[in-house]
């Protein structure tokens, strides 16, 4: 073979490489020890991938037919062993739990501040040892009752400022959100504590004006984290499309970024964000908003038993209502998207639990076996 054929062949093997989709999908790179899993605006699955995901519909709870059943905007969902489902729905002031076939079994609390009783709860949990861990804004503490919904005990968060969406990590450790209030600024931070509350160290912290000094950007206050059964933390803001993996120890080993286009905020968007917002007396929160011209990368993550990332988007869906849903593998790598109306809460033993609002306006929860399959 002479050489100026081998040089062809050389520049064509070239071409075709740098052409490959596992190429221009993700690139990687490594600074400073923290590896970068870099997916472009539209990626590729890796070759042989179960990449096409199925969502089969198993049954939807809520309507508004049944008292039981009718769920505030704003409820918080966990799910234990056995797959019964517990709701702390901060309007209401209880906690309904519905079993595996999404059969209402209970509900129980009320509104007020002595034991057993929530003010506001913002998050619930299955602890380690099988028990309801709820939080309460209003009461400031963590409330704890047996899946039954007998009260055992409380703690109070009363030394900490606005401590909420606490996730539970091995040892009784925890990851939650603490606000600190300066002059001129807020700054949400994300810490991990101990089984006693005390801080270990500060997981990330996103700053933003003093609602008294100034105006705000809604979007600011979107922080996005989970811990793993092995105490790994993933973390994201409302920044960038990154994704951070953190050890347990705290130091930063993983982030997953994708490029994306930006999605512009329209008047329409505004009123409906607006619209959301409660009537407060006093202090006219609606007038202290500022909308950025664009959404951030996302809305919210969140991971599967086997490390699958799944992120909801701002990116709509072709169907009203819908939104691009994007998946990660274990390993970072872009593998699959999907339009959902529905909110994804928690994946679990292959089953998507999920809130939904119906047309009517009811809250919906909803369950889905997950499947995949080659596309």
């Amino acid at each position: 073979m002479n050489n100026t054929k081998k040089l062809f062949l050389t520049i064509l093997a070239l071409i075709l490489i740098s052409h490959s989709p596992s190429v221009l999908s993700q690139k990687i790179k490594v600074i400073d020890d923290v590896k970068y899993i870099i997916n472009n605006k539209k990626p590729n699955p890796p070759k042989g991938a179960l990449a096409k995901i199925i969502l089969t519909e198993e049954y939807s709870i809520g309507g508004g037919e049944k008292d039981e059943e009718v769920f505030s905007e704003n409820i918080f969902i966990t799910v234990d062993d056995k797959e019964n489902i517990y709701v702390s729905d901060m309007k209401l002031n209880n906690i309904k739990v519905f079993d595996s076939s999404g059969a209402h079994i209970k509900t129980f609390s009320k509104q007020g501040q002595g034991p057993g009783e929530l003010n506001m709860p913002t998050g619930i949990q299955v602890t380690p040892n099988g028990e309801l861990m709820v939080e309460e804004v209003l009461n400031r503490r963590l409330s704890f009752f047996t899946p039954k919904g007998e009260f055992l005990r409380s703690t109070s968060t009363a030394d900490k400022t606005s401590l909420t969406g606490l996730r539970l990590g091995p040892e009784g450790t925890m990851i939650g959100r603490e606000l600190v209030l300066e002059e001129n600024k807020m700054t949400w931070c994300v810490k991990k504590y101990d089984a006693n509350l005390n801080e270990m160290f500060t997981v990330g912290k996103v700053d933003t004006p003093n609602p008294l000094q100034g105006k705000i950007n809604p979007f600011d206050l979107m922080i996005v984290f989970d811990v793993d059964k092995k105490g790994n933390i993933t973390y994201g803001t409302s920044k960038k499309y990154e994704i951070k993996f953190i050890n347990p120890d705290g130091t930063h080993i993983k982030s997953i970024t994708k490029e994306y286009d930006p999605i512009k905020i329209t008047e329409e968007d505004k009123k409906e964000i607006l619209s959301r917002i409660p009537e407060t007396g006093g202090l006219n929160v609606k007038d202290m908003i500022e909308f950025p011209k664009y959404y951030p990368a996302f809305q919210n993550f969140t991971c599967d038993d086997e490390g699958r990332i799944f992120v909801r988007t701002f990116e709509k869906g072709k169907k009203e209502g819908e939104y691009i849903c994007d998946i990660f593998d274990p390993e970072g790598c872009f593998i699959s998207q999907i339009s959902l109306k529905t909110n994804p809460v928690l994946w679990r033993n292959n089953k998507l639990y999920a809130t939904e609002e119906s047309d009517e306006g009811y809250i919906l929860i909803k369950r889905y076996r997950v499947s995949w399959e080659q596309p």
